[in-house]
């Protein structure tokens, strides 16, 4: 159904078009799991043990009462599975987002009463011709249909509540398409001669592609600032000129600035969500992949004598930054097998 663009009064200023609103609400539901929870920690604990990878040419050490090398296999599943039921349906709403927020319009097809409609009950028309050529070249570039009528006040003020309601019922009753765009004007001259006139502007649904709230805006601040300087536009030219502004750039392609802002934002935050529920520790997680489980008697540490990178005496016979051989040592241990002196 046609619905209004804006419009405005001689007192009252300009408006813009008629909006609607829809919420939604949205329920959460959550669950508990009996499994222990897992721990990580710099020190020993409670039935944790002990690993150890390299990292920046030292070594690392980690307590865990469960193996780190495993549940990053887990954890890759899991990403794995998120990524492609939550991330990828995401990535794909934005984008259908960022494009439906956008203007990317596309000329109507003429399978319809394309008559331009100049309809003047008033005689205040002073060169139909420039406004018809101003409406002729709107539709040739667009291939949406505009129309004027003019009117005294008295056809919307005696029953209607408003101007915007008469101009929604002059559409239903001229066209039997959505592809119109009808400006209505009515006026009247008060006992205190004031021109107390009114307008108002009705599309079509199949117009909307095209005529966005941004063309819509420009269009009304436009007829609604010339009609406001009588002394310089009569009531045809006001309209017509705005047509004529509106015309070369209604039919350009872009992104709304500030959706595109607001969406990526919106992405970004989602995708933070995310990755927090599924515990996304990239650098941590790919030491833990090249983790070995150390036994606590190797605590000793050296320098390589060829790279300068530290290793733990004991765990390997080559270096594990440079690969070159590492010095023998020789260890005296305790009764448990605790190394208690190393000797060189």
């Amino acid at each position: 159904m046609p619905h209004s663009s804006g419009g405005g009064s001689h007192g009252g200023g300009s408006h813009g078009g008629s909006h609607h609103h829809s919420s939604h609400s949205r329920s959460r539901s959550g669950s508990s799991s009996s499994t222990p929870a897992r721990r990580t920690g710099s020190t020993s604990f409670a039935g944790a043990k002990r690993y150890m990878y390299y990292r920046n040419h030292r070594p690392v050490f980690v307590y865990a009462n469960y193996d780190i090398r495993k549940e990053h296999k887990n954890k890759l599943t899991m990403r794995i599975v998120l990524f492609i039921f939550f991330i990828v349906p995401s990535l794909f709403m934005t984008a259908s987002g960022l494009f439906l927020s956008g203007h990317f319009p596309k000329k109507l097809e003429a399978n319809y009463d394309t008559t331009i409609v100049i309809e003047d009950n008033l005689g205040i028309i002073q060169d139909e011709n420039g406004l018809r050529q101003s409406l002729q070249n709107f539709y040739d570039t667009t291939g949406i249909t505009p129309a004027v009528a003019i009117y005294p006040n008295d056809v919307w003020k005696d029953n209607y509540s408003s101007l915007e309601d008469y101009a929604y019922e002059d559409y239903l009753t001229r066209f039997n398409d959505e592809k119109h765009w009808l400006i209505v004007y009515t006026t009247e001259l008060t006992k205190d001669g004031f021109e107390d006139w009114n307008w108002e502007a009705m599309q079509g649904d199949d117009t909307d592609e095209i005529l966005t709230s941004k063309e819509t805006s420009f269009f009304i601040s436009s007829v609604h600032d010339k009609l406001l300087q009588p002394g310089k536009y009569s009531v045809d030219g006001a309209i017509a000129e705005a047509f004529d502004e509106l015309t070369p750039i209604v039919m350009k392609k872009y992104l709304s600035p500030m959706m595109s802002i607001v969406t990526l934002i919106f992405e970004s935050i989602f995708i933070g969500v995310i990755l927090l529920m599924m515990d996304f520790h990239p650098i941590r997680e790919n030491n833990y992949k090249k983790a070995v489980e150390c036994d606590p008697k190797f605590v000793d540490q050296e320098a390589c004598e060829y790279c300068g990178g530290i290793y733990v005496i004991g765990m390997q016979t080559t270096c594990p930054h440079c690969g070159a051989p590492v010095k023998p040592h020789d260890y005296t241990m305790d009764e448990e097998g605790n190394i208690t002196q190393i000797i060189n």
